[in-house]
């Protein structure tokens, strides 16, 4: 694990509330009649989309635009919606006939950034969120993502100033508290970090990246008590993130919980069996409890994966040492020392 974990902003606002599925697809189909309205048509496709009915969303959307066809909002979230299902080309189009009726249409921009970010060209991607954020600079969702963008283009002081400003624009939002958060973390700023991930789990309390994430930050800067509550809440929420079982057993073993940390990493390694990392630290658990013979297999796994760890061999040494069996821990040692360690 070398960082904490991004958090994206979900990619529309289509979700309001995710009960009622069979009232809101019934409501969905007698507003799709409604073909002289517009916004009736609109929330019916947002209904279906959000019941998972795409194809019945992008249906109604079409019959929509045979009624209305300079309607930008119909145009743009069916360009949306196609780009979603993976129909690049036509979605290209259609966005192009939302941009020309209104070139100051912000969402469309913003979905349009989505688009490019689908197909990894993030240059695009860039290029629309920035544009979104020029014709309304109240769209939170797009500063995040011109944040997240600067941010992968190395350009930090960029990324740190969206996301402050998305932060401005709406303090409520988690996902701008997270990513200014790890961009602090990774400038050193620990106690500015700390308070963004603070504000991500005050904000977001289901998530379990933030509760990961304020947990590692804490870890990092051996706050161990709370991190542990932190870490705790995450696997809790979250027991198939492999990242924040790892976090929680390299506490445990920094604590000296040895067999909680054995537990917690047998479960990460279920779900991520080829990650040499976890297996190593399984061997350091089972080395402090003593049961050499899982060390050494534990460790001839995480050799098998990272042979060009020197803490590996080295600790393997200890493991063969303590087995008695000399020419096995020379050799291990000799390995541990030709790679540095």
């Amino acid at each position: 694990m070398d960082r904490a974990i991004p958090l994206p902003l979900p990619e529309s606002a289509l979700a309001n509330d995710a009960s009622r599925g069979g009232e809101r697809l019934a409501l969905a189909e007698r507003l799709a009649e409604s073909t002289a309205n517009p916004e009736a048509m609109l929330q019916a496709a947002r209904f279906f989309a959000l019941e998972g009915r795409r194809d019945r969303a992008i249906d109604t959307l079409r019959q929509a635009i045979l009624a209305h066809p300079r309607d930008v909002e119909i145009l743009s979230l069916l360009a949306d919606l196609l780009s979603r299902s993976g129909a690049f080309e036509e979605a290209d189009r259609v966005f192009r006939q939302a941009l020309d009726l209104d070139p100051a249409h912000a969402e469309t921009w913003y979905r349009r950034g989505l688009h490019a970010g689908r197909q990894g060209v993030a240059s695009a991607a860039r290029e629309s969120y920035e544009e979104a954020v020029r014709h309304d600079e109240r769209h939170v969702r797009a500063w995040v993502n011109v944040g997240l963008a600067r941010a992968d283009l190395g350009d930090r002081r960029a990324a740190v100033r969206a996301l402050q400003r998305a932060v401005v624009v709406d303090p409520s939002c988690a996902e701008a508290h997270t990513n200014l958060g790890i961009l602090y973390m990774e400038e050193g700023l620990r106690e500015e970090s700390v308070a963004e991930f603070r504000d991500a789990v005050r904000l977001s309390p289901e998530s379990g990246e933030t509760h990961f994430n304020l947990g590692w930050a804490l870890l990092a800067h051996e706050e161990l008590e709370q991190a542990e509550g932190a870490l705790e809440a995450a696997a809790r929420i979250d027991p198939r993130n492999a990242e924040g079982l790892y976090a929680l057993a390299l506490l445990h073993l920094k604590v000296g919980k040895n067999a909680a940390a054995v537990t917690v990493l047998k479960s990460a390694i279920a779900l991520r069996p080829d990650d040499g990392r976890l297996h190593y630290h399984l061997a350091v658990g089972y080395n402090n409890l003593e049961a050499i013979e899982q060390a050494i297999l534990a460790l001839e796994t995480a050799a098998r994966l990272i042979p060009d760890d020197p803490r590996i061999h080295r600790l393997l040494g200890v493991a063969f040492d303590k087995k008695e069996l000399p020419a096995r821990a020379r050799e291990a040692y000799r390995r541990a020392a030709a790679l540095g360690g």
